[in-house]
């Protein structure tokens, strides 16, 4: 594990390594200054931190030959209308809980490289589909049976086509959002006065 600094200097020099695995910073989530999408989080943060890491990707000497997958690991709500599928159960997962092999439901997944279209994949993905992807690409040998009968990532690439131009996104950098004022119960005029004081009510 190293500082994301590290992850922008590399990309700045061209010395990716061969997989690199980004995450926000988790610090803060009760004081509501995390900069992921979770909630308590203003996501605009979250959005912010998103560009960074694509204007570092696209903009290094690496980007003629990278991937920059960017997914998520939860959804946003009971609102998919598509029933989760399911999954070989590898036995580890079966110990720990795991009956069914549901994958859950569907999350936004990007593919943004020189060999990404404009097209929606109707290709089931999960998240050992990016395990697959590597495995296939650097001949590993999978982990288990999920990753080793999941879809490859890989088939969701044109590999004839190839387009280095990346758009620049203007997204405000921040930080925004405010810490979240801790109301104990309705009763609680002060921090409720502090809630509204932060919105701009008061």
């Amino acid at each position: 594990m190293h500082p994301i600094s590290e992850f922008y200097a590399d990309c700045a020099r061209g010395k990716l390594p061969a997989v690199s695995y980004v995450d926000p910073r988790f610090l803060g989530e009760e004081e509501g200054v995390i900069d992921d999408d979770l909630s308590h989080a203003d996501v605009r943060n979250g959005q912010a931190f998103l560009n960074a890491v694509y204007t570092a990707v696209t903009k290094s000497p690496n980007w003629h030959n990278t991937l920059l997958v960017i997914t998520y690991d939860e959804w946003g709500g009971f609102f998919d209308h598509v029933p989760p599928t399911r999954a070989p159960v590898p036995p580890a997962s079966a110990a720990a809980g795991d009956k069914d092999g549901r994958r859950g439901f569907r999350v936004p997944t990007f593919l943004i490289s020189p060999w990404s279209s404009a097209e929606i994949s109707s290709v089931v993905f999960d998240h050992t589909s990016i395990l697959k992807m590597i495995e296939w690409r650097w001949h590993v040998e999978p982990l288990t049976i999920r990753d080793a009968t999941a879809n490859n990532l890989a088939t969701a690439l044109d590999f004839g086509t190839r387009n280095r131009k990346a758009p620049i996104y203007e997204v405000p950098s921040g930080a925004f959002g405010f810490p979240c004022p801790i109301i104990q119960n309705a009763g609680d005029w002060e921090g409720l006065a502090l809630l509204a004081r932060a919105l701009g009510m008061i």
